[in-house]
């Protein structure tokens, strides 16, 4: 009875380890396009290179499968092997894809008897003729009827977006397959392609600025968006095209563009702001920070070059680098906040939508953080969303400060010109009252020249023809008369001139005392009469040459008319009005043919060119007499 019992428990365990085997045996019948196998796989993980490749059918493979998807990172640094049987119970030959998961950095696959895995174990060779178009998968062909153990040995790409998911795949479903999970995303690639776009036009825009303005920091700026639209543009264009170049870009390049744009960002806003004047202790921190991340890129370029350590390249690309920016740029957000300068402040906010959405992102990362937990396939559970969100933000902060300091930048550019300009006219204006004081005194001097050398002169002369005719008696000698009369009329000539030339008599006053005074010494013993009458003459300056042609018209006219005119009566009228002088002159004589001009020379022409040359005009009308009307703006 006992040795039936005994007899009965083995068949039953035999059973059921055959029902075990059996279970995990993958019937490629039941693969519609493509399927998970991962409930069907047993997945083991060894250092690299201690199993030679004889041993690997040996190895203690766990009875149950790996289910989670995610990689831990102690994975990246070992060898992984997977181990899975496939069964092809068609009538013809079957070619499926094997994929282990995604971002591989080796794959290699082999194949074993399901009775003999040891003795029958070979490496599958590598098919020319395989044009599939995802690199991480390999192809396996298998007869009708067999049934194969296969192994695979790979390991993966040293980042933390390295997924477990193995799958077998129909061959001719291979390239829609790849397709459809490019495509997944599609809707992040187009934000991301915006955002480039966006980055892009910054580029072009900095180069400009740069070109134009020689402003050395907007060329930082430039590299700093390019560093960040190339980051973008790859993590999109790249995703889920496993090549040579992805892994060196997953693994390296990414952190590289990173981390070398907040380099030159840092650059940027230390020349943008002018720290070195206006805020030493964001000048003495970001010149530190820069130094730290070169050394930090320094010591992690070391380390993936010349270690496989993943798990330090993970803690310092994630953890110490991260915390570092976070912290100065948490230090740079108070201290913009507490100094309370506008263009500071927005890119302090700038800069705090960036650390926020940025800590999104890396919780998403790290931490595995589901925004919509009920649909892992949403854009809103994507890491590199938040991140573009935070960019965005940050850029649009910027170009608001950009755009106030460009405003302010203008107002003091203004008011920068507008006081040179005001320098400029005061030093023209200085320059210009130096010459004139020192042809006042020029025409000082030769006025008192005139009037101490010449008018003694010509008096003594005058002095001397009256002396002659009075010895003389009876005598008649008209030269003596003519040159009595010509030493009269040059004093009165000389007097004028220096009377034009002399600073002390440019004023509008002086002018109408000098006319007036003239004009009544003119018409003394003649039988004309004269009146002379002023009006509203305010004070004001007036250039020696302005009153030397007045006054030399107003002489012409009254020659004129107690030559010609045959006037009882002359009214001189003069009036200052706003801007401007009115002199009348208007006699009661037997008026001007205005058709017959010519007769009085050259007078009536000059009185007009000297109203011209100081800007003023001359108007001559027969008016009960001739009218002749002066006015000059002052």
């Amino acid at each position: 009875m006992r040795l039936s019992l005994a007899i009965f428990f083995c068949l039953s365990l035999t059973r059921l380890s055959a029902q075990q085997t059996d279970s995990a045996i993958i019937d490629l019948a039941s693969i519609r396009h493509f399927d998970s196998i991962d409930s069907k796989c047993f997945f083991l993980a060894t250092p690299k290179g201690q199993v030679p490749e004889a041993s690997i059918p040996s190895l203690p493979f766990p009875s149950a499968p790996m289910r989670r998807r995610s990689v831990a990172d102690s994975l990246m640094e070992k060898d992984c092997y997977l181990k899975f049987t496939l069964h092809n119970n068609a009538d013809t030959a079957k070619e499926v894809y094997f994929l282990p998961g995604y971002y591989l950095k080796s794959l290699t696959l082999y194949e074993a008897s399901p009775e003999d895995p040891v003795a029958s174990f070979r490496a599958i060779p590598f098919i020319k003729d395989d044009k599939q178009a995802y690199a991480d998968c390999k192809l396996i062909r298998i007869g009708p009827g067999e049934t194969v153990v296969y192994f695979a040995k790979f390991n993966y790409v040293k980042t933390n977006i390295n997924s477990y998911m193995p799958r077998i795949i129909e061959k001719d479903y291979l390239e829609p397959w790849t397709i459809t999970v490019k495509n997944r995303d599609s809707l992040l690639d187009a934000i991301t392609y915006v955002v480039c776009g966006v980055l892009m036009m910054m580029i072009f825009y900095s180069l400009a600025v740069y070109l134009q303005n020689k402003n050395k920091e907007f060329l930082y700026y430039s590299v700093y968006a390019l560093c960040t639209v190339t980051l973008l543009f790859l993590k999109s264009y790249l995703n889920f095209q496993p090549s040579r170049f992805h892994e060196a870009y997953e693994e390296y390049l990414d952190f590289i563009l990173m981390n070398g744009g907040i380099f030159f960002y840092l650059i940027f806003v230390r020349r943008f702001l002018n720290t070195k004047e206006n805020h030493p202790f964001i000048e003495k921190t970001f010149r530190r920070a820069g130094n730290a991340i070169l050394i930090l890129l320094l010591v992690f370029s070391l380390i993936y070059f010349f270690t496989d350590r993943y798990i330090i390249l993970n803690i310092l690309e994630n953890y110490v680098i991260k915390t570092f920016l976070f912290l100065i740029g948490f230090a740079f957000i108070v201290y913009s906040l507490r100094r309370k300068d506008p263009l500071l402040t927005y890119l302090a906010i700038g800069n705090i939508a960036m650390v926020f959405f940025s800590m999104v992102s890396l919780s998403i990362i790290l931490l595995k953080w589901k925004v919509i937990p009920g649909n892992p396939a949403s854009v809103f559970n994507r890491s590199m969303l938040y991140y573009e969100i935070g960019l965005a933000l940050e850029l649009m902060f910027f170009l608001s400060g950009l755009a106030y300091k460009n405003k302010k930048d203008i107002i003091e550019r203004v008011r920068e010109r507008e006081r040179l300009k005001l320098e400029n006219e005061r030093k023209e204006f200085e320059k210009q009252m130096a010459i004139m004081a020192v042809r006042q005194e020029e025409r000082d001097r030769i006025s008192a020249d005139m009037h101490d050398d010449l008018g003694s002169g010509v008096t003594a002369i005058r002095l001397m023809s009256e002396i002659a005719k009075s010895k003389m008696n009876a005598a008649e000698f008209p030269e003596i008369d003519k040159i009595s009369n010509s030493a009269n009329e040059l004093l009165g000539k000389m007097n004028a001139i220096i009377w034009t030339m002399k600073s002390s008599n440019d004023t509008l006053e002086s002018l109408v005392a000098y006319i007036r005074a003239y004009a009544a010494e003119y018409f003394d013993g003649s039988p004309i009469r004269c009146i002379v009458d002023v009006k509203n003459i305010r004070e004001m300056e007036m250039s020696g040459e302005k009153r030397r042609n007045i006054f030399l018209s107003v002489k012409e006219t009254l020659t004129n008319i107690r030559k010609h005119a045959q006037a009882t009566q002359v009214v001189i009228t003069i009036e200052s009005e706003e801007q401007r002088l009115h002199l009348k002159i208007q006699d009661n004589g037997r008026g001007i043919d205005l058709g017959a001009l010519r007769k009085f020379g050259n007078g009536l022409s000059n009185m007009k060119k000297r109203m011209q040359n100081i800007k003023g005009e001359c108007i001559i009308e027969n008016n009960n007499g001739a009218l002749v009307y002066f006015t000059v703006p002052l």
